[in-house]
């Protein structure tokens, strides 16, 4: 298991969210249901799509990775958050798990060496993180 934390900034902010990493994992994240759900006690994002998800977090139910991207693209920013996802046909344990920590920085935790290695040759700021699991 390997956990990345994602830095990269354009303008002091965030150049990426949740949507363009759902993109960059297509076609598996489009094809696992997701589990959203608060991260450190809390989920907040903004834009049209956010309501949606709030409501998801606050049940931490599921949906699945098409209806979560239509919600992500209807989404201007994840500020906290949790996506776990899960593969059909798999394990019960998520393939991957996204988490936005404070506009701060995405945290991605994953078994997969190739979703790994997409993050990694994808972004600018990629850093290990030192996290007991």
């Amino acid at each position: 298991m390997v956990t990345l934390r994602i830095f990269d900034l354009e303008d002091r902010a965030l150049a990426f969210d949740l949507r363009d990493l759902l993109r960059l994992l297509a076609p598996l994240s489009l094809q696992a249901r997701w589990t959203v759900s608060s991260f450190e006690d809390e989920f907040e994002a903004t834009g049209e799509g956010a309501v949606r998800l709030e409501q998801l977090a606050n049940n931490e139910s599921s949906i699945t990775g098409n209806d979560l991207a239509a919600l992500a693209d209807n989404t201007w920013q994840i500020i906290w958050g949790e996506f776990a996802g899960v593969l059909a046909g798999g394990s019960d344990r998520p393939w991957i798990t996204i988490r936005a920590v404070d506009s701060s920085f995405f945290e991605v935790e994953t078994s997969d060496e190739a979703a790994a290695a997409k993050i990694i040759s994808h972004f600018r700021d990629v850093r290990m993180a030192d996290v007991a699991t």
